[in-house]
C-alpha cells in the first residue's frame, strides 16, 4: 500500500489541498516552471484526481500555476514587468495601510511590533555570529521573514481596512517567498531594512500619517529592487 502524507480530512478537500500547495509553492518547495503531476498530488493528499483538479483550477484564478489541456498544471514564472507593477502597487498600498494605522495604533500594537522586530534581530544576530551551511542560512532566512511578515502584519490589522488587507495578501502571494529570503540573504539588505522599519515604528509613534505613509512605501519599493536585482543576476527570466 502506498504510504500518503499530507492526509487531509474529507470537507473542503479542494480548498485544503489548494491551501497547501499554495504555501508549498511559495515557500519554494516546488519552483516556477515546476510540472505539477496530478497522480504525485494524488498520492500526496490520499485523495481522488477530482477535488485535485479543482485545487489546482482554484491556483489557477490566483495566477499561481497554469493549466494547459491534456498538458497539465506547471507552477506559473511571472514575468518581470508583472512582478515590479506588483511591488509599485504593494508600496502604495502599504504606505496607505500605514498612514491608516498611524492614527489608529495602540500600546499593544506597538509593543507587538517591538516583539516581531526583536525576533527578527535574534535571527539576524545569531546569523552572524557564526559561519552556517546553506541550509541553516535558509533556515534563518526563513525565521527572519516570519517575522518580517508578523511586523506588517499588524500594521496591516491596524489599519483596519479588511478589503485593504485582502489586497494586501493577495499581492504578497504572488511570488514565491523562498526568491525573497534569497534576495535578502546579505548583511547589507538585512541592516537597511532594520533601520527602515525602526523609521516606520517611530512615525507610528508618533501618529503621523504623512511619515508613516513615506517611510513604509520607501521600504517596501526598496524591498522590490533587492528582489528584482537578485532574479536579474541569477537570470530567472531566462
Amino acid at each position: 500500500m502506498q504510504q500518503t502524507r499530507d492526509r487531509v480530512v474529507a470537507t473542503s478537500l479542494a480548498d485544503e489541498i489548494a491551501f497547501r500547495l499554495q504555501a508549498a509553492i511559495l515557500d519554494g518547495e516546488f519552483p516556477p516552471g515546476t510540472h505539477l503531476q496530478q497522480d504525485e498530488l494524488c498520492a500526496r493528499f490520499g485523495v481522488s484526481r477530482t477535488p485535485v483538479r479543482e485545487a489546482l483550477r482554484k491556483l489557477q484564478a490566483q495566477h499561481l500555476v497554469d493549466l494547459v489541456p491534456n498538458k497539465g498544471a506547471t507552477v506559473r514564472t511571472p514575468s518581470r514587468d508583472e512582478l515590479s507593477e506588483v511591488y509599485v502597487l504593494r508600496a502604495e498600498f502599504e504606505g496607505f495601510a500605514a498612514a491608516l494605522a498611524a492614527d489608529r495604533i495602540t500600546a499593544e500594537d506597538l509593543a507587538a511590533l517591538d516583539d516581531a522586530q526583536a525576533a527578527m534581530d535574534e535571527a539576524i544576530a545569531e546569523l552572524e555570529a557564526h559561519a552556517v551551511t546553506p541550509d541553516e542560512e535558509a533556515s534563518f532566512n526563513r525565521r527572519i521573514t516570519v517575522a518580517n511578515e508578523e511586523f506588517h502584519g499588524i500594521i496591516h490589522q491596524a489599519a483596519g481596512n479588511q478589503r485593504l488587507w485582502r489586497y494586501l495578501v493577495e499581492l504578497q502571494n504572488f511570488f514565491p517567498k523562498d526568491y525573497v529570503w534569497r534576495a535578502i540573504s546579505s548583511d547589507l539588505s538585512r541592516s537597511v531594512g532594520i533601520e527602515e522599519h525602526r523609521a516606520i515604528r517611530a512615525a507610528l509613534e508618533a501618529h503621523d500619517p504623512a511619515a508613516a505613509r513615506q517611510s513604509m512605501g520607501d521600504h517596501v519599493a526598496h524591498a522590490g529592487r533587492l528582489l528584482l536585482a537578485y532574479l536579474d543576476e541569477h537570470n530567472f527570466w531566462h
